[in-house]
Parts: C-alpha cells; sequence; structure tokens
C-alpha cells in the first residue's frame, strides 16, 4: 500500500518537473494557442487580437482603474509604452506593438525583476475593458 503512495507521489513530481512553470504550462493553462500568454524573464506577454486602438483605450483604462500613476508614455505609429507606478512605488511597463492586421503584443511588466500575479492582474483589467469597449460598440 505505502509503495504505491509512493509512486503516484513520485509520478506526480516527475509531471510537476517536466511541465514546471514554464512557458509551455503558462500557454496549455492561459491562453491556448490563439492567444498565448507567457511570462518570460519578468515580463507577461500575450497576443490580442482586439484593434490597436481598442486596446489603447484599455490599457489606458486598466492603468486608472488600478490607480498607477502614470509617468510617461511613448507612442509611435505601431507601437505605444506606458510607464507608470504602484501605489508602493514599483515601476510599471506596458507596452504595445502591431505585429501584423490582426494581432497585437502586449507586453507588461511589474517591478524590476517582474511579477507575474500584479502582471496578471493588469492583464485581466485590460480583458475586462476591452469587455466593455465591445459591449458599448466603440
Amino acid at each position: 500500500m505505502r509503495n504505491h503512495l509512493a509512486i503516484k507521489v513520485m509520478a506526480a513530481a516527475i509531471v510537476l518537473a517536466v511541465i514546471g512553470t514554464g512557458c509551455v504550462a503558462l500557454q496549455l493553462f492561459a491562453g491556448g494557442d490563439d492567444n498565448p500568454i507567457t511570462f518570460t524573464d519578468g515580463e507577461l506577454q500575450s497576443t490580442e487580437s482586439a484593434s490597436f486602438e481598442n486596446l489603447v483605450v484599455a490599457c489606458r483604462a486598466a492603468i486608472e482603474i488600478l490607480g498607477y500613476d502614470e509617468s510617461d508614455t511613448l507612442r509611435e505609429e505601431e507601437h505605444i509604452r506606458w510607464q507608470a507606478r504602484t501605489a508602493g512605488g514599483d515601476p510599471v511597463e506596458i507596452q504595445l506593438t502591431t505585429t501584423d492586421q490582426k494581432r497585437i503584443m502586449l507586453r507588461i511588466r511589474i517591478g524590476i525583476i517582474g511579477d507575474e500575479a500584479r502582471s496578471r492582474l493588469v492583464l485581466e483589467e485590460i480583458h475586462q475593458s476591452l469587455e466593455g469597449i465591445a459591449a458599448t460598440g466603440s
């Protein structure tokens, strides 16, 4: 009986070690193939299919809703970057870059080394804002 339990625990540990918390696991559990979400080198990356302008509005709304102090915005034709600070003073950087007509690369970094949980919170706020934009037809 103990051997069976030990084998199950070892098998579970091996599975967790194989999938780990790397990019593949995040894609499988968070974004799938159509909208992959990865957290690599302290940066959350997501490929979005919304329009660039709707994403700009949604990112601005997320910054405002989360109470971040926006300090700088750099906008070019197919790229925009916001720099802000959390209430605790941690740096926040959100970037949008057009990859093609239907896809936008969204990058979020919070803190110097990155904070996955808070980056995911920002992403969730952006997605909620996009849903609001879609609902109002803007």
